[in-house]
């Protein structure tokens, strides 16, 4: 079982979440509860625990600073935020100090609850299964931080985009085949490949229709559609952005001696 600490110091927010979520189905099992990051540390120095559902603005010690002793003090230990802020800015710091996936509480009846507990408890399993005791951080150019974990997600979502590039791609799916919310699936894919997901997806598909104008002799509406894009004028003006020339000169350009 993923032994499990919730924080907030709002007791009907423990309490509701507690009954409210399916734990047990997902691995969880709810350890203990805590009002405070001071009395979640002490519950933690006496106490073997997974992972830790902390609130991010409390009274005293905040979330972020809880996450930040946790972070040196329990460097196993993973965090998720609850959050009443839709902001990314905001999440993504959470998501920089360490945390792994975050819940919008005031969306909880909105969200499929037990996707989001069957996320986390992927990716704490997968973690404890593949990882070593100490987990890496890896740092980007603009000093963000993410797990070595993290990183793998997104270098895996690369691939899976790679591999269907031809069938039809939404990020949602992407995000669910990296077992991560589409909503930190958009930071960390941004800040570890250095592109938005929109942006990488339409890059590699130029990339692969350069690749089908050389190699075939389709037409470009064809080499288009097959690349999704419905309209032949929208993709060669993408194709003329990224490359400098439409479809047609591209090819054209391959055929002089």
């Amino acid at each position: 079982m993923i032994q499990t600490l919730i924080m907030d110091d709002e007791i009907y927010v423990r309490k509701g979440l507690i009954s409210v979520l399916p734990w047990e189905k997902f691995g969880f099992k709810i350890i203990g509860e805590a009002s405070s990051g001071e009395k979640a540390l002490e519950f933690l120095k006496a106490n073997p625990v997974d992972v830790v559902f902390t609130d991010l603005t409390m009274p005293g010690m905040s979330g972020f600073d809880f996450m930040k002793e946790i972070r040196s003090l329990f460097p196993n230990l993973k965090a998720v935020v609850l959050t009443c802020h839709q902001d990314f800015g905001y999440i993504q710091e959470a998501m920089r100090l360490g945390a792994i996936d975050y819940i919008v509480k005031t969306q909880l009846e909105k969200e499929k609850l037990e996707t989001v507990l069957e996320r986390i408890a992927g990716r704490i399993n997968h973690e404890n299964r593949s990882k070593p005791d100490y987990l890496p951080l890896y740092e980007n150019g603009q000093g963000k931080r993410y797990s070595e974990e993290v990183v793998e997600s997104i270098q895996n979502a690369v691939k899976y985009i790679n591999d269907k590039l031809l069938t039809g791609i939404q990020q949602e799916e992407v995000a669910r085949a990296a077992n991560m919310s589409r909503g930190y699936f958009s930071l960390c894919f941004k800040d570890i490949v250095g592109k938005a997901f929109s942006d990488y997806v339409r890059s590699v598909k130029i990339d692969k229709a350069q690749e089908l104008l050389r190699m075939t002799n389709k037409p470009v509406y064809w080499i288009a559609e097959q690349l999704g894009f419905q309209d032949e004028k929208y993709f060669s003006r993408i194709f003329r952005e990224q490359t400098g020339k439409t479809p047609s000169e591209f090819r054209d350009q391959r055929n002089k001696p």
